[in-house]
């Protein structure tokens, strides 16, 4: 081979031989594009979080705050709160007022005060109310959830103005269920028995079948029953609580088939209209200081069996209001403080006045524990009746018989048996 052709030859080889692999050191990238990066993910999350939150918030709390119907604060209280007023137009003015007011824990979310009050349910709920209940729960705690990690959120915590009810703590507490219950029990339920001839599912068979259901408003050892019954039957005007049919009929204002129960201003219209009027300005929300709350009586009564009869009573007292008080004889005297009450109309042409007694006794004092077993202690009584002879109570029906309306007093030593055909008979005594 000439010295050309091997070096032609020499030159195909080397052209054809692979490249040799050279090790490449990576590239490291500057403090500056590192924390470029650190900062893009860190935007993106606070940017995910706040899309988060501001979705839950306008898809599932604004829609609460927008509704015209009840929040779940409806089946605990009358008036006065609602969940609504815990919303605002935007979540960060919400955001920030809820935790300043410690309805939010950013630390633990998921115990929250607000959410604790949304999950409250009370004894009795209605199946759409625990629907509604679970919803408004579920949206308030996603959005809680996302809103605490939501640094737009969190950096705006300065924004916080007051929210939640404008009512005072008094107001609200005033306008719970259980204690509008409580005072129906207390006024109106206690005195039912008056009713039940005509009114009671067990004892109205004869009034069912001549004027139809609708005559049995007393559902039977169910308060909560009745109240809702009376008000689904408009026996109750919350607009004007003195025109209610539970007024109006039982006082003959308006015909009624069971005729005279009680007349205006005596002891049973006043307690029925102590809880009507309350009722009707806590249902309209006209309450908004404490100052306007009506006082809780100074005593409490207890209707009984136990029936007076009052014999010679001069027939030109006729048809007025006679209010007999009994005061138990003690150790130092007769009792300060009556024990029994009862008043009714008087029947001039039969010289007489019967009625069944109510048991009397200052609000929390030990004989009102007693009261509630309907008896009256065998023993010595002074009764002092008292008459109203100017009509005073028909035209201011909250005032009250006094000394200028006692007419007389009688002593009565009795076992105060119950039953209408045992009752105690005293002489009517003129001072």
């Amino acid at each position: 081979m000439s010295v050309q052709s091997h070096r032609r030859m020499l030159v195909i080889l080397v052209a054809a031989a692979p490249a040799c692999s050279r090790v490449e050191e990576p590239r490291l990238k500057s403090p500056a594009a590192v924390l470029g990066q650190a900062v893009d993910k860190s935007e993106r999350a606070a940017t995910d979080a706040n899309s988060e939150s501001l979705t839950l918030f306008e898809s599932r709390i604004l829609p609460i705050f927008q509704s015209a119907k009840p929040s779940s604060c409806s089946e605990c209280h009358l008036s006065g709160v609602d969940l609504k007023d815990y919303i605002r137009p935007t979540q960060r003015e919400m955001f920030a007022s809820l935790v300043a007011a410690e309805m939010i824990d950013p630390e633990k979310p998921d115990d929250s005060k607000i959410l604790r009050f949304i999950s409250r349910r009370p004894e009795r709920p209605g199946i759409i109310t625990d629907q509604v209940r679970q919803q408004e729960f579920e949206a308030f705690r996603a959005w809680i959830r996302a809103a605490v990690i939501d640094p737009d959120l969190l950096t705006a915590l300065d924004k916080a103005e007051p929210i939640g009810p404008e009512a005072p703590d008094e107001v609200i507490r005033h306008a719970r269920k259980d204690r509008v219950l409580a005072s129906f029990i207390e006024n109106v339920w206690t005195e039912v028995g008056r009713c039940a001839a005509c009114h009671s599912p067990d004892r109205n068979q004869e009034q069912v079948n001549k004027h139809g259901e609708q005559v049995s408003w007393i559902k039977l050892r169910d308060p909560q029953g009745t109240l809702n019954y009376m008000l689904e039957a408009d026996l109750i005007d919350i607009e004007n609580p003195e025109l209610s049919l539970l007024l109006t009929k039982p006082t003959m204002q308006i015909e009624h088939g069971g005729g005279q129960k009680m007349v205006v201003g005596d002891r049973t219209y006043k307690q029925f209209r102590r809880f009507l009027d309350d009722y009707a300005a806590v249902a309209q929300g006209k309450y908004t200081t404490s100052q306007q709350l009506p006082p809780p009586g100074d005593e409490i009564s207890v209707v009984t069996d136990i029936w007076l009869k009052i014999e010679g009573v001069p027939a030109n007292y006729d048809g007025m209001l006679l209010q007999a008080d009994l005061h138990r004889w003690t150790e130092t005297g007769w009792s300060e403080q009556r024990v029994a009450t009862s008043d009714r109309p008087i029947f001039g042409k039969g010289n007489l006045w019967q009625h069944s007694l109510s048991l009397t006794a200052p609000r929390d004092s030990a004989w009102a524990k007693e009261i509630v077993g309907e008896k009256l202690p065998p023993g010595r009584y002074l009764v002092k009746l008292y008459i109203d002879r100017t009509g005073k109570l028909e035209k201011d029906f909250a005032s009250e018989l006094g000394p200028e309306d006692l007419v007389g007093e009688v002593e009565a030593e009795s076992d105060w048996p119950a039953g209408y055909g045992r009752m105690t008979v005293i002489g009517f005594r003129e001072e």
